[in-house]
């Protein structure tokens, strides 16, 4: 990794008053992932998405929005430094629920990933080889009945936070696309859309709409005898120039930009 010596200047904001995270964490098993994306040369991007394996998706956990703590520090002797990412977070009570959650991810190698407000920014805690592990604590008293999450990696990393710009794996999708849609709507926002394959043909996709500019789409493959195909030009510009075609465990990522006239042009960030 050779990283760019770049200033650092004062940002824009008041972006020291405080994280401003969103109270759902997501969660991740790094036994479930098939593809753990690489970053970019300055090491701290990541536009691919994490692909997991078949059944397996990403959990959302909330926590109380004031006590979500995220970090990181640097640990260890000169030529051995490294990186530790840290988050911890309140859970209301303790439930059958909570301690059923706490049993089954104990001893787990944990992937985290947390969300902002106002933003469309994504960072993601832990890496395959430097997982997060986790610590839970129950309170109950008369001033505070929580369940206290501390997530913490294991070993040094290399690496700091990462940018995570690939869309999330939940176990659900935004939407179900109809076999016969050109056009699909995607305004339920950001996430996965589940393509349909065609009755008779293969249905060939023009546009997505609804959709905003700077958001990222996955449109996820049907399989079948007519899956739809996505062509290089028009409103998408595919990598190296090469359709899509949505047969069965593909997916396709792409970003929205919007153009001078108005339009979007849906430029591909990854496919698998």
């Amino acid at each position: 990794m050779t990283v760019a010596k770049v200033n650092l200047l004062k940002p824009g904001g008041n972006v020291g008053a405080g994280a401003n995270v969103k109270d759902k964490i997501i969660l991740f098993d790094f036994d479930d992932v098939v593809t753990f994306p690489d970053r970019d040369a300055n090491g701290v991007i990541i536009t691919d998405n994490i692909v997991f394996k078949e059944n397996a998706y990403m959990i959302e956990v909330y926590g109380t929005v004031n006590t979500i703590k995220t970090g990181s520090s640097t640990e260890g002797d000169i030529d051995a430094e490294g990186f530790i990412h840290t988050l911890d977070f309140d859970h209301p009570g303790n439930s059958t629920e909570v301690r059923e959650f706490k049993t089954g991810w104990l001893g787990r190698n944990i992937g985290a990933i947390v969300q902002y407000c106002g933003s469309s920014a994504k960072s993601v805690f832990g890496l395959p080889c430097c997982p997060l592990r986790m610590q839970a604590k129950w309170e109950g008293n008369k001033d505070k009945n929580a369940t206290t999450i501390t997530l913490k990696m294991a070993n040094k990393s290399q690496y700091e936070v990462g940018d995570y710009r690939g869309t999330l794996t939940l176990d659900s999708v935004m939407g179900i696309i109809p076999a016969s849609e050109t056009e699909p709507e995607v305004a339920a926002g950001e996430g996965r859309y589940q393509l349909t394959t065609g009755v008779a043909a293969s249905v060939l996709l023009a546009d997505l709409t609804s959709a905003a500019d700077g958001k990222t789409y996955t449109l996820l493959g049907s399989g079948g005898a007519h899956p739809p195909v996505i062509q290089n030009g028009g409103s998408f510009l595919l990598h190296n120039g090469l359709d899509w075609h949505a047969i069965a465990n593909s997916q396709i990522t792409m970003k929205a930009f919007a153009c001078i006239n108005g339009d979007l042009l849906f430029i591909e960030v990854s496919r698998s």
